[in-house]
């Protein structure tokens, strides 16, 4: 019996996942359409409110990929959370076939993250009482959205007090990305574009494919059956090949990641952590390591230059090196929220979040 999944050319309709009771569903309106937004709020009885955290998904991802992040640090830790679909995925607008595959850059994908960051910011405002700083907000992005996240800081698009970098595209450019793909999956280019056309999902067309890309090998079949329907029919193609070579200077982004340093401390704190699957075989462990030697560097040209507000104290210099974190899921294959390790990311992430 063969898994191959049937590839649609033409515009399928939003598909509203169904929600634990936990989590609900609204939607941020834009000029260009409505995008899906997940909300799960903390107990009632969880005072002062805490850091909000905002999940970004990935190519041909949707917000529903979160919700095991949702319910593991709204229900049983108290932060608010919030996972957003970006145009084309899952219950948000879908511009259609050409216009979603050939005219949807991640300029387009920035302008949907900073229409709901501000969505959110508003709406935190209305909880606490008027007040809401950047710093209280979490960006984490996965794969293609954690790129995306890197890009829209980059371009000072919006201000963050923490973010979190799950299995990213590398700001210095994702060509290692697909030699790791192809490497994976030597019929990649072949089927792509002699058996389907140069249809998007290709590389995605059957069961044993996504297994291969996203999960590692322990990952049970029937669970890849099930996370599939969530997927998208198509993507775009500009987008990751808007991340194909160097996308975005990492100084850049750190500026845009406040709370570096707090009234007199010695010390900078922990703002940015890098995540990694262990057989994570499309990002994997050593681009991943790569980009967080670049996050150090760029952090120590800042505090050199006293763009942090920090001067050049000597204690910061030292401290740069363990203010950009990095943390290697062992056993986890690309998707670290999904797979069977999800728990020991989500337990990184929170310990992080927590010391902001």
């Amino acid at each position: 019996m063969s898994d191959r999944h049937i590839l649609s050319w033409r515009r399928p309709l939003p598909k509203e996942k169904p929600l634990p009771t936990s989590i609900t569903r609204t939607y941020v309106h834009t000029p260009y359409g409505p995008l899906e937004l997940l909300v799960a709020q903390p107990p009632p009885s969880i005072e002062p409110r805490k850091k909000a955290i905002l999940f970004q998904h990935g190519g041909f991802g949707a917000a529903a990929v979160w919700i095991p992040y949702m319910l593991f640090f709204s229900q049983a830790h108290g932060h608010p959370c919030y996972a957003a679909s970006l145009r084309g995925h899952g219950a948000s607008w879908n511009p259609g076939f050409l216009r979603m595959v050939f005219a949807t850059s991640k300029a387009s994908m920035a302008q949907d993250l900073g229409c709901v960051l501000n969505y959110i910011q508003g709406f935190e405002a209305g909880l606490r009482a008027g007040n809401v700083d950047p710093e209280d907000i979490v960006l984490v992005g996965h794969s293609a959205g954690g790129g995306l996240s890197q890009y829209f800081l980059g371009q000072g698009l919006g201000q963050v007090g923490g973010l979190v970098l799950m299995a990213p595209f590398p700001n210095f450019g994702g060509l290692g990305v697909y030699w790791n793909w192809a490497r994976l999956d030597p019929w990649f280019g072949l089927r792509m574009f002699l058996r389907d056309l140069g249809h998007p999902r290709s590389p995605l067309s059957s069961l044993t494919l996504v297994h291969r890309a996203f999960f590692s090998a322990e990952f049970p079949q029937e669970q890849v059956a099930a996370f599939v329907p969530d997927m998208p029919e198509y993507e775009s193609l500009l987008w990751p090949m808007g991340m194909m070579l160097p996308f975005v200077r990492a100084r850049d982004v750190l500026r845009n990641v406040l709370g570096w340093v707090s009234g007199r401390e010695s010390a900078l704190r922990q703002r940015v952590l890098v995540l990694a699957g262990g057989k994570d075989t499309l990002m994997g462990t050593v681009l991943m390591r790569r980009m967080t030697e670049q996050y150090r560097r760029g952090l120590v040209k800042l505090v050199k230059q006293g763009k942090l507000n920090s001067g050049s104290h000597e204690n910061h210099l030292e401290s740069s090196s363990s203010a950009v974190g990095f943390f290697v899921v062992e056993g986890a294959g690309h998707h670290i929220q999904n797979d069977l390790q999800w728990e020991e990311g989500a337990k990184q992430i929170l310990a992080f979040v927590e010391q902001l």
